[in-house]
């Protein structure tokens, strides 16, 4: 509050003069007494604030094109992550022997040629000599059944009327090959026959091509269709074989060659197991030369399974006249090796003129 004093005129005597100025001393003191109460009195008290209640959760930043990276305390140590145990199997080792290819040793171990090559990039199937250690893809395991495991009669078809039953066999890495022997007893050669074997598991089925590996099934002999089927199989299954192509071979056709066997000597070991075959090939003089020479091997057991299969080539070149050593092993997949038939095939490096 302000006050405003206005300065009366001046009286005339001097007592008039005192007493207005005592007045106005008066005033000033108690004016001056007013402000001094009001600074001294105490000041309002002030409103403590509540603390709001903390509420559990979890913050969730605020999206920015730049992802911004949160510092690690010094003293962070990095987990190291524990590393996968993964089952490893034992390596098998194979040194080869004398007479031995990869053919042979796949039949040995029951692995196919290709799967022992992959294993072994290193090692030309050609030119490895004895002693060369072979790694062998399987596990260890002991013999496998020394019977066919599974047999179902297939439905014959013409002109294979003999057709057998199909004989099959598991391998060391869970396959199973089957062997379908066909007989021609039609009286003609054929060539070219093939077949399906099926494998039926429930309301399923597998199908695989059965191959002949000769080209030409003179008339009166017997080859199997040899078929395989990859890893996995189901546990309960049934098999059945047909031949479902073959032609017939015109009389006078001059496309193969008149090779014969001879001198073929069996000698089996690891109780009938394995055998060794030995012989010679032969082609009559006059012959045009061989543009390839086959000899197939079938094995079959005392009650005419076949157990085992293998196809030789010449690495020679065969012209009439010659005569050319053979030597292969063949390794049981069921019982004991009872006999072993050879056949032989070649064909003409330069294809005869058509006969008019």
């Amino acid at each position: 509050m302000c006050w405003w004093v206005r300065a009366a005129p001046e009286p005339a005597d001097g007592y008039n003069t005192a007493m207005q100025k005592t007045l106005i001393v008066s005033l000033l003191m108690f004016i001056l007494a007013g402000s001094i109460l009001a600074a001294c009195a105490p000041a309002a008290p002030l409103d403590t604030p509540t603390p709001s209640p903390t509420l559990d959760g979890t913050l969730r930043p605020y999206p920015s094109p730049t992802h911004t990276q949160t510092p690690l305390p010094t003293d962070y140590v990095s987990p190291t992550p524990s590393p996968t145990v993964t089952p490893t199997m034992t390596p098998v080792y194979y040194d080869v022997l004398e007479g031995d290819d990869m053919y042979s040793i796949g039949w040995r171990f029951n692995v196919s040629p290709q799967q022992i090559m992959t294993a072994n990039p290193t090692v030309n199937p050609r030119a490895m000599g004895v002693g060369t250690s072979l790694l062998i893809p399987i596990t260890p395991a002991p013999d496998l059944t020394a019977t066919p495991w599974v047999e179902l009669t297939p439905t014959a078809t013409q002109p294979f009327a003999a057709l057998q039953a199909p004989d099959c066999y598991p391998d060391a890495l869970g396959g199973l090959w089957c062997f379908l022997l066909v007989e021609n007893d039609n009286g003609r050669a054929a060539e070219n026959v093939s077949g399906v074997v099926t494998l039926r598991y429930g309301e399923e089925t597998r199908r695989e091509s059965a191959i002949m590996p000769l080209n030409l099934l003179p008339a009166g002999a017997e080859l199997p269709l040899i078929a395989y089927f990859q890893p996995p199989l189901p546990e309960a299954f049934t098999v059945t074989a047909r031949v479902d192509f073959w032609l017939p071979v015109m009389p006078g056709d001059q496309r193969y060659l008149p090779v014969a066997v001879e001198d073929q000597a069996v000698t089996l070991s690891e109780a009938g197991r394995v055998a060794a075959v030995s012989g010679v090939l032969s082609l009559p003089a006059g012959q045009p030369e061989a543009r390839y020479a086959w000899l197939h091997a079938t094995a079959f057991d005392a009650e005419g399974h076949v157990v085992a299969v293998r196809r030789w080539d010449s690495e020679a070149t065969l012209t009439g006249g010659d005569r050319t050593p053979f030597n292969l092993f063949l390794y049981s997949l069921g019982g004991p090796i009872e006999r072993v038939d050879l056949l032989a095939e070649a064909q003409p490096a330069i294809e005869p003129a058509a006969e008019d």
